[in-house]
C-alpha cells in the first residue's frame, strides 16, 4: 500500500441531521487491487449548508483540485465552494502529516496491518451500519 497522488483525496458525503450532510475526507491510497479510500485517516470534517431537497444516501466524491470549477465538483456543484474549502483543509493535514519523521519498518508494518481500505464508491452493508450508528450518536 502506499499513498497516491498526493493531490487526491475521497469525501464521503452522508446525511448528519434532517437537513445537513457532512462530509469526511479521507486520503487515497494505491494498492495491488486500484486506488481506493483510507478510511482509517479521516483527515477532516465537516457539516454542510442545509438543502432543501431530501437526503439520499451516503455517496463519494473523488476530488483532485481546491479549484470549484473543477470537473471533480461537477456533480456536487451547489456545495463546490464548501467542498473545496474542505479538500484545501484535508490536503493541508495530509502534507503536514507526510512531512512528519518516517515510520519504523516495523511501525509501518503495523500501521498496514491495522488499515481498513473501502473502494470510493463501494461500501459493504456491515460498513453502512456501523456509518449509520455513529451518525445516530453524533446527532442525538
Amino acid at each position: 500500500m502506499s499513498p497516491s497522488t498526493p493531490r487526491a483525496l475521497a469525501v464521503e458525503l452522508r446525511p448528519g441531521s434532517p437537513t445537513r450532510w457532512v462530509a469526511t475526507y479521507y486520503p487515497m491510497v494505491d494498492t495491488p487491487a486500484g486506488r481506493w479510500a483510507d478510511v482509517t485517516w479521516e483527515l477532516h470534517q465537516h457539516l454542510m449548508p442545509n438543502t432543501e431537497e431530501p437526503l439520499g444516501s451516503t455517496g463519494w466524491v473523488d476530488l483532485r483540485s481546491s479549484d470549484p470549477d473543477h470537473p471533480s465538483y461537477a456533480d456536487h456543484h451547489p456545495w463546490a465552494p464548501q467542498l473545496a474549502a474542505g479538500y484545501t483543509a484535508a490536503l493541508a493535514l495530509y502534507n503536514a502529516a507526510a512531512t512528519e519523521d518516517l515510520l519504523s519498518p516495523q511501525e509501518a508494518q503495523q500501521l498496514r496491518d491495522a488499515t481498513v481500505l473501502v473502494p470510493a464508491g463501494q461500501l459493504s452493508e456491515w460498513v453502512l451500519d456501523d456509518l449509520q450508528d455513529e451518525t445516530s450518536d453524533l446527532c442525538g
